[in-house]
């Protein structure tokens, strides 16, 4: 058994200025775009680095997630869109989970609300209210493969919030 890393990131702080736009294609705003580097790089301070990044199709997520590649400066090779995540309850960001490759011992996540708050709290102990932009929940689990992953087979490490830096 090898000791597993993921975080799940909340998108940063999206724009509502243009209503026409699908909710899928929804920017980051000028939080959000100051948020993203912002958080990628505390992590890169933390030592929490990623070696695969998955993110949601929504395009808020999408820039959240490129702010970390760059800054962990991952290849394209390590970028995943999962178009299940857009929209996805808990149970589904598990299954996208187990589907991992288990080569990859460091994942980030990227997704969007309520469904990361709910996911968060199903690990023991935690309750978190409200996962805000940009936020970040770190679990760690030893198991062999990505497919046994699950909260119950996980600790809670951390949870990061731009605003607790700022």
């Amino acid at each position: 058994m090898e000791l597993r890393n993921i975080c799940f990131v909340r998108h940063a702080k999206s724009s509502w200025d243009h209503p026409e736009l699908a909710d899928i294609e929804r920017p980051l705003n000028k939080r959000g775009l100051r948020d993203a580097p912002f958080m990628a790089k505390k992590m890169s301070e933390l030592h929490v680095v990623p070696d695969l990044i998955v993110t949601s199709p929504a395009v808020r997520a999408m820039s959240t997630a490129r702010f970390f590649a760059d800054q962990f400066r991952l290849p394209d090779a390590d970028f995943m869109v999962v178009e299940e995540l857009y929209g996805a309850g808990p149970y589904e960001i598990i299954d996208v989970v187990h589907r991992m490759p288990d080569e990859k011992f460091s994942i980030f996540l990227f997704g969007h609300n309520p469904t990361l708050t709910m996911l968060t709290n199903m690990f023991a102990g935690v309750h978190i209210d409200n996962v805000p932009t940009c936020g970040i929940s770190q679990a760690k689990t030893m198991v062999n493969t990505w497919e046994k992953f699950s909260p119950e087979t996980s600790a809670f490490v951390s949870f990061y919030y731009p605003k607790q830096y700022r």
